[in-house]
């Protein structure tokens, strides 16, 4: 496991808006190791239809449409770079909103079973994961994942999680 800087872009959700964003880094030579694109809007209607069948919805239906109006125009990209300061400076140089955050980092051998063995510690430590994206080919040795978890929760990462 390591402490690595993620970026995240906010991108108009419009045809060559990705490839822009592509063009900018690679003008600077900075490589995108990881990657996770998510539409806003898709996120607003996942969460109305989760707050439905949880019966906590509180906001009536005409909030969420003007919500899914507004965020329909945007998409939230997260990025693992080898390069993260290099990137950071290219995009902001390109008129991308980006935002920098720590993250971790894993490489795991490429076989069922290895991120839950990862993930069932955090639930152990009380460490609520925020979000985790990653990925490997079939037939690759290991795979890589990206895991966000609050910052103050950074903190509580001790020596249990360091031979991951």
């Amino acid at each position: 496991m390591e402490r690595r800087s993620q970026l995240s872009v906010v991108l108009n959700n419009a045809p060559g808006e990705l490839a822009k964003l592509c063009d900018a880094l690679k003008a600077s030579s900075v490589n995108i190791l990881a990657m996770s694109i998510q539409n806003a809007k898709d996120s607003v209607k996942e969460l109305y239809k989760i707050r439905e069948k949880t019966r906590r919805r509180i906001a009536l239906a005409e909030s969420y449409k003007g919500i899914l109006k507004d965020s329909s125009d945007y998409s939230l990209i997260r990025l693992l770079v080898d390069k993260p300061g290099e990137a950071e400076k290219a995009l902001l140089n390109a008129n991308h909103f980006v935002d920098v955050e720590p993250v971790l980092v894993f490489r795991l051998v490429n076989r069922p079973g290895m991120l839950g063995e990862v993930v069932r510690r955090f639930g152990g430590a009380r460490i609520n994961i925020d979000y985790i994206y990653g990925s490997a080919m079939e037939d690759a040795k290991e795979s890589i994942f990206v895991l966000h978890i609050a910052e103050e929760d950074l903190e509580k990462i001790g020596s249990s999680f360091d031979e991951l």
